[in-house]
Parts: structure tokens; C-alpha cells; sequence
């Protein structure tokens, strides 16, 4: 089956339903509807990476706004990660120890100084390793919070790439910069992010200079990070040559790591801007954060800046297209909220999960699965056991193949495509198709089907969930309700009630007693087929 037709089976009744329906909750007015496993299980979904039956039935218990207010203030402060390599071999045979950093201890503050650059380069190397692993390792081990997916729609949004910066601890340094700054301040991550070591070798911000300005990050500031290019994004060429003049100057320093401000390779005359900025005027400075703050409060005082950031973020929150109704009535209340709270993240979002709109059923089950979702939510989903993030030795292998199933699905935690990070969020008309081709869509079926034949997750004890799982019929509800967003219509649920549960026939009765008898080898074989067939689905890969 190729991707079109993938998606037409799962979309094509959607779109024919959505038609028929006219938009109930046009805004951000607060939601007052029904809050049953649906919507919690929609809220959780889009705010988390699976949602987990523990967990649903944990925020049933709270109001709409409760859970939100949980998802959003339930924040941690992880540990960095660990070596969990041994001896390296050179080219020569000779094995050599990474004397800065003993098995277990964190090497994000170790410079890295081998004598031997091929032993240094492979060190460098395995210790981007262990951030992948330990990465991978938070989000399997999630709490109850939406932290690891901001961390995540930040790592898009400020998209940088292995590739380019090849340095473990710079990376490790944007990273964890991300993850302080994921709910809080979006003119503080602007600001911090400009002046990271990792984002300075990535756009060449580390070269700007008086003599040889380099306008690489100072373009990409507007057009990708804060105002964008759509049609009221009104900045200009001299804007981009402007903010690269206030940008000169900036260097790293590599022990410690970080970044400084070189008075004598700063342009300190003075820069002026367009009519978009309301023709502002930067005064030169040899001060390290005058000109910097200047152009960071400059930039975010236009209201295309707020818009802009909103929609990112309902893009990656709530649908991959914003049309003029959810552009007049979501977005720019949204971004005047942002803004009036001085581009304070937490209220935004929190005004934005607690609206009609989120909920609004023309909202739900209606976007592809990230590979992120699919694999951490799957196994979420189906209480697969993990160690904790901060054990290297079990669990470091296990969270690198979670790493390495997402990269062969497209999703490669350091590496988006480009500067512009996922396409699934920006590229027309296809969007969150993307994430279905020929080579990803095979690969999710293979996926899914080993975690039932090497009995990864445990299938009986997910029917288990059920209200009744001696009644075929409540069991499908149940476990369905669970496992898609997107409900099976009755024809469906009877198609998959006789071919898996009542070996081909109507007759209930063969289930009931296969349940209620424990017949383990019935129950176990038609669960088995059953989880398989489920998540070969279209409904499954939406979210």
C-alpha cells in the first residue's frame, strides 16, 4: 500500500464527517464540555508521548483546567548524562582510556583534551552517543507534564545539527539550554540561543565580524526563529545586514565552554531599521548585552513576532494548517497574550489547552503520528517496563534503539533535516504526511509488529484494561478508545470481533468462554493477532 492510500483509508471518512459539521468552539473561550477518556486522552496525546491508561484515568479525576495546570507546571531537573563507554581502541590496536571521565560520571564539563586526535575525535563521538541514549531515556521515562515535548518543539524551532557543530558538550549545553528555558521565557531563550556556542559554529555567528559581517544568523533570527516570512513579516535586506552589525563580535571559548564578546572584532557604530521596526535606531556599544537586548526587545515588540511564535506552536500542539477563522480567533488573541506577558510561554499555552478550540472535535484525530509518538507512545501505552534514565548500564541500549528506530523513521534527535528543523510542520501542501512514505510506513509496521511477536508489551494485560474483557464486544470499546483516536465504526469492530476473538463466526459465546475458562492459548494467539491487526491500521497513526 503506498502512502496516499494509506491515508485516504484513515482520512477520507474523517473528512466526509467533517464536512457535515459545522465549528463548534471557534476561540479561545474556556472549554465547559464533556471530559470523559476522549478528550483526556486527546489532551494527553498532544501534550505528552502516549497516554498511558494509569494516566488517563489519573486526570480524569481532575478538571479540564486542573490537568492542564498539571501538565504545564509538572517540570524536573534531570541529571546530565553519564560515560557509559570502556576502553577506546586506536588505529594501531593500542587502547586508550578517556582519563578525564570515569564509567558512570557525566563528561559535560570535561574539554575532552586526548593528546591523540583520532582518539579525541572517537571519545567526542561516543559521548554524543550517550546524549542520544540519555535524551531517548527522558522521554521513555516522561512524567506527567508536557516538558519533553516542548524540549523537543524547541530543538525544531532552534533546529541546529550534529553534523555541524560535532562537539558533545556543545551540544549537550544547547540542549539542556532548551530544556531550562522549554515553559518559560521566549525573549530569554532568543537571547541565550544567539550567543550559544553550538548555534554560533552552527550559523556561523562565531565569524561575524566588523571587517567580514556574516549575515548567516542574523537572517535566519527573522525569517525562522522570530517573525518569519509571511506576508505582514515586513523586515527587509537592511534589516538582515543591520542585525548582523549588532551581532559582531561574539566568540567561544572552549574551557570552560562558552561564549563571549570581543570589544575589537564588534561593529560599534550605529544601526539603523526599517519602517517594520518603526525605523529603530541601535546605538553602537562595547557593552556585551546593550546592543544584544536592544535587537532581542526590538524584534519581539512587533506583533508578528507573538503571531509568529503562536503559531509554531499551534502548529506542533494543535494542526499543521491555520486557516483564517483559527488564524482571527486562536492565533492573534493568542499572541496578544503571549506578548502581554512579556512573551511568557506557560501563559500562552495554557489559555491555548484550555480553550473550545483545542477540544473542538474537528481538532482530534487529525494528524500523523511523529515517530516519536508512535514508538515512546506505543510502548507508553502499553506499560513497557524501562529503566531509569539514569541507568547506563541496562538502559542506555535500550533508550539508543528508541533513538535509532525514530532516525529510521525520520525523526533523528541533533539532526533535523535543515535549519528549518522538521518539514512535517512547514512544508506544503503535503505536511504531516510526510512522516508516511515508502520506507518510514514499512518500517512502523515492523516495528509494531515485533513489540507483539517478541512479546515487548504485554497484550493481555492491555485487554486487561477493559471494563468487561470477557464481553468481545466491550473489550473492543475499551481497548480501542485507548489505543486510537480515531473511534472504528461498528462494521469495523465486527469485522475485527469475528476474525480475531470468535475464529470466524458471530458467535459470542466463543470468546466469553475462552476468557472466562483462562484458555491461554485462545486468548493469547487471538490478542496477539488482534494488537497486530490494530496498529497495521490508519486510525492508529493518527493522533
Amino acid at each position: 500500500m503506498d502512502r496516499r492510500e494509506f491515508l485516504t483509508r484513515a482520512m477520507k471518512k474523517r473528512t466526509a464527517i467533517q464536512q457535515n459539521r459545522k465549528r463548534m468552539f471557534a476561540g479561545l473561550n474556556p472549554y465547559a464540555g464533556s471530559w470523559t477518556i476522549n478528550e483526556v486522552t486527546h489532551l494527553l496525546k498532544r501534550t505528552m508521548f502516549g497516554a498511558k491508561k494509569a494516566d488517563v484515568d489519573y486526570f480524569l479525576t481532575l478538571s479540564p483546567g486542573a490537568a492542564v495546570d498539571e501538565l504545564l507546571n509538572n517540570v524536573t531537573v534531570p541529571s546530565p548524562p553519564v560515560r557509559d563507554y570502556g576502553l577506546i581502541e586506536d588505529e594501531f590496536g593500542v587502547m586508550h582510556d578517556d582519563l578525564g571521565v570515569a564509567q558512570g560520571q557525566t563528561w559535560v564539563n570535561d574539554p575532552n583534551t586526548a593528546s591523540d586526535p583520532g582518539v579525541r575525535g572517537t571519545i567526542n563521538a561516543l559521548r554524543v552517543q550517550s546524549l542520544k541514549k540519555w535524551w531517548s531515556g527522558l522521554i521513555i521515562n516522561q512524567s506527567r507534564g508536557i516538558q519533553e515535548k516542548m524540549v523537543l518543539f524547541w530543538h525544531h524551532h532552534f533546529s541546529i545539527q550534529e553534523s555541524e557543530v560535532e562537539n558533545s558538550q556543545m551540544l549537550y549545553r544547547h540542549h539542556n539550554l532548551l530544556r531550562s528555558n522549554a515553559l518559560g521565557n521566549f525573549k530569554t531563550l532568543v537571547k541565550e540561543v544567539t550567543i550559544d556556542p553550538a548555534m554560533l559554529i552552527h550559523l556561523n555567528g562565531y565569524l561575524n565580524s566588523r571587517q567580514a559581517p556574516d549575515e548567516n544568523y542574523a537572517r535566519e533570527l527573522q525569517e525562522l526563529f522570530t517573525v518569519g516570512i509571511g506576508p505582514d513579516s515586513l523586515y527587509t535586506e537592511d534589516d538582515v545586514i543591520a542585525a548582523a552589525r549588532v551581532l559582531t563580535g561574539w566568540r567561544i571559548t572552549n574551557n570552560p565552554l562558552g561564549s563571549y564578546f570581543d570589544t575589537n572584532a564588534h561593529d560599534t557604530g550605529a544601526k539603523g531599521f526599517s519602517s517594520f521596526y518603526n525605523n529603530a535606531t541601535i546605538a553602537g556599544s562595547t557593552n556585551e548585552d546593550q546592543e544584544l537586548d536592544a535587537l532581542v526587545n526590538m524584534i519581539t515588540d512587533t506583533d508578528e513576532a507573538a503571531r509568529f511564535i503562536c503559531r509554531k506552536l499551534y502548529k506542533w500542539f494543535v494542526y499543521y494548517e491555520i486557516d483564517e477563522a483559527a488564524e482571527t480567533d486562536v492565533i492573534i488573541p493568542m499572541a496578544e497574550i503571549l506578548k502581554s506577558n512579556n512573551y511568557e510561554v506557560k501563559p500562552a499555552l495554557e489559555v491555548l489547552f484550555k480553550s473550545e478550540h483545542f477540544f473542538d472535535t474537528v481538532n482530534q484525530a487529525c494528524y500523523i503520528k511523529t515517530p516519536f509518538d508512535m514508538i515512546v507512545g506505543t510502548l507508553r501505552e502499553f506499560n513497557t517496563p524501562f529503566p531509569a534514565y539514569t541507568d547506563y548500564t541496562t538502559g542506555y541500549p535500550l533508550f539508543f534503539s528508541l533513538y535509532q528506530r525514530a532516525a529510521e523513521m525520520q525523526m533523528e534527535l541533533f539532526q533535523p533535516p535543515d535549519v528549518s528543523g522538521w518539514p512535517s510542520y512547514y512544508q506544503e501542501p503535503m505536511h504531516y504526511e510526510l512522516w508516511v512514505n515508502s520506507n518510514s510506513l514499512p518500517r512502523r509496521a515492523d516495528f509494531t509488529n515485533a513489540l507483539v511477536d517478541d512479546a515487548v508489551i504485554d497484550v493481555r494485560a492491555f485487554a486487561g484494561y477493559s471494563s468487561n474483557p470477557a464481553d468481545p464486544n466491550q473489550l473492543i470499546i475499551d481497548v480501542t478508545a485507548l489505543l486510537l483516536r480515531y473511534p472504528l465504526s461498528v462494521n469495523s469492530r465486527n469485522y475485527v470481533k469475528s476474525r480475531f476473538l470468535l475464529n470466524n463466526t458471530t458467535d459470542d459465546t466463543v470468546w466469553t468462554n475462552a476468557w472466562n475458562s483462562n484458555n491461554n492459548t485462545v486468548i493469547n494467539n487471538s490478542l496477539r493477532d488482534m494488537f497486530k491487526f490494530l496498529m497495521n491500521l490508519p486510525e492508529f497513526h493518527l493522533c
